[in-house]
């Protein structure tokens, strides 16, 4: 678990000391939790997996998607593909429509 928290800590650019005044804890607590000397309570684990919008599973290195655990993809597509879906599900709006713009053009090239 250790690796998990602080990576997905260091990912967001977040400093210990910011994440343990967001959840009112210590940075020695968060810090422990890191290094794996003491293992968070479930409502910590909830608390972490919500600050940083990702699975309990993640943080508990049960899957290696850093998503919120309603976004984990369906056993019919591959981790590469969801992957890529995941990123294109993180563009703007506009971003999304230039995605798909793309894709349409390059699949009448192949038609």
């Amino acid at each position: 678990m250790e690796n998990n928290l602080k990576h997905i800590r260091n990912k967001k650019k977040l400093l210990q000391t910011k994440v343990a005044i967001d959840l009112n804890t210590t940075q020695e607590a968060i810090s422990s939790y890191e290094t794996g000397r003491v293992f968070p309570s479930s409502d910590m684990l909830i608390k972490l997996a919500n600050y940083y919008n990702t699975s309990i599973d993640y943080l508990l290195c049960r899957t290696k998607y850093d998503i919120p655990i309603n976004n984990i993809k369906p056993n019919n597509i591959s981790d590469k593909d969801f992957l890529l879906l995941s990123k294109i599900n993180k563009l703007s709006t506009v971003n999304k429509a230039k995605v798909e713009g793309y894709i349409d053009g390059l699949k009448e090239k192949v038609d």
